[in-house]
Parts: C-alpha cells; sequence; structure tokens
C-alpha cells in the first residue's frame, strides 16, 4: 500500500482539487493522510470523500508547518511506500502506477532506486496551465543534486522506512532538499520519471517563490548537511546557473 501525506494549512480553494488527484489514481491500493494544522477556517471536503474509506484527516489547532505535518503523517502511515503531495498541487491518474514500477522493477548498477520522483507541469495559483514544463534526469546520485535540486517534494514516492529514518528538519531551510541529500548520502540514487506526472503550483509567496530568500534557504542546507563554507559558496554558484536554466531556459 502507498499511504499519501498531504499537509494542509488555510487550503480551502485546492484542497478537494488535490485529493481526487489522489482518490482518482489508476493505482488503487492506497491510503490517503491529511494533516490540517492551524487552519483559521478547517476546510470541508465534499461527502464522497468524506465516505471514502482510504480518507483520513488529522487536525492539530496549532501551526505545525509544512515539515512537521509530514514528519507526523509519515509516523501514522501503514503503507510501505510513502508519496508526499501538497495542498495546491496535484497528480495526473497514471502517477502513482508509474511510479510503483520503477521502484519495484528498475535496476540501476544492481540497486534499486532509494525514491522515485517525476517531472512537473507548471500551473499558476488559479491552477491554470502556464505552458512550462521542468524535466528531471533519469538517475540522480548526489554529486549531481548538489548542483541543483531537481527533485519535487510533491513528485516523491520512497519506502517508509526511508521516510523514518530522514524525518523533514525545520528552519529556514528548504528541508525536503536536505532529506534528498542525506537520502543520497546513505546510498543509492533517486529515479526520476521525465513526465509530467505532478501539476506544480509556482506561486511567489511559497518559501522557494522569493528568489533571495531561497538562495539564502539553499546555502543554510549545504551548511545544515556538513558541507563547508567555501564547498557550500561553490555549490551555490552552480545551484545558480541550474536554476537560470530550470526557470527561465526550460
Amino acid at each position: 500500500m502507498i499511504s499519501v501525506i498531504m499537509p494542509s494549512h488555510n487550503s480551502e480553494k485546492t484542497l478537494d482539487r488535490a485529493v481526487r488527484s489522489v482518490l482518482n489514481q489508476t493505482y488503487k491500493d492506497i491510503e490517503l493522510i491529511i494533516v490540517d494544522n492551524g487552519s483559521v477556517k478547517l476546510p470541508r471536503l465534499s461527502d464522497d470523500i468524506l465516505m471514502d474509506t482510504r480518507v483520513k484527516m488529522l487536525v492539530y489547532a496549532e501551526v505545525l508547518g509544512a515539515a512537521e505535518a509530514r514528519n507526523v503523517g509519515v509516523r501514522e502511515a501503514g503503507g510501505e511506500y510513502i508519496a508526499f503531495l501538497d495542498s495546491d498541487d496535484y497528480w495526473t491518474p497514471d502517477k502513482l502506477e508509474k511510479q510503483i514500477k520503477v521502484m519495484e522493477r528498475f535496476v540501476n548498477q544492481g540497486e534499486a532506486p532509494r525514491l522515485v520522483f517525476t517531472g512537473r507541469s507548471i500551473i499558476d495559483s488559479d491552477g491554470r496551465e502556464t505552458g512550462r514544463y521542468i524535466g528531471c534526469n533519469k538517475i540522480v546520485r548526489r554529486e549531481l543534486l548538489l548542483r541543483s535540486n531537481q527533485i519535487n517534494c510533491s513528485s516523491v514516492l520512497l519506502r517508509r522506512e526511508t521516510a523514518l529514518k530522514f524525518p523533514f528538519p525545520d528552519g529556514n531551510i528548504h528541508e525536503d532538499y536536505v532529506v534528498w541529500l542525506e537520502v543520497l548520502e546513505d546510498g543509492g540514487y533517486a529515479a526520476g520519471i521525465n513526465r509530467p506526472l505532478l501539476k506544480y503550483t509556482k506561486s511567489g509567496s511559497s518559501k522557494s517563490g522569493n528568489k533571495i530568500r531561497s538562495a539564502i534557504m539553499t546555502y543554510n542546507v549545504y551548511r545544515y548537511v556538513g558541507i563547508s563554507r567555501l564547498e557550500s559558496l561553490k555549490h551555490m554558484i552552480t545551484y545558480t546557473i541550474y536554476g537560470i536554466k530550470k526557470h527561465y531556459l526550460s
């Protein structure tokens, strides 16, 4: 079974769309754990969703933040695999089916992937397609990942034991980037499916939306995972170049 973890905070506008993209997957052996934290108004789900036994909502009065909400969901999960989806993003119907096939059948240099991720189409805050697509490499090892974080959290599938071993940290960092680097430091590789199986909302108000703030957070990631100041600055140069290519030339 795949446990899908969905943090929710004031997400009433987009939650229904995200939830339906999970429940309408062609891969049916799933559970969906929504972790609503600190919402001013608890989002209302349609009756058909509430009646779906695969859906579980955990409600916290305090704002946990996306990182801790994901950690809570992972701890509550009953599946062998974990997939993450933010409440303002959504998936194509075949996303999980394609990923589980790669996770269970694909081998590179005698190894199965530590995690599987996908490319993403960019949508605006109103859910409209922008025509932009950000692709990915088929094989990503830590050295390549240090140059640019091409692994979007809402596209990731990994084993629950891996998610438990490497929880999301909190702070002024890209917490998902930390996790992927730590997983690959532990060994192995990430497998990318270069198809737009994720519809990703690009918002200027997100943690990665402000470019200066995002650069600082990226530098903090390098320091967090134990890279020296000098090496971190070197990685920042490469990261910036790849970022320009990814966001403006793709």
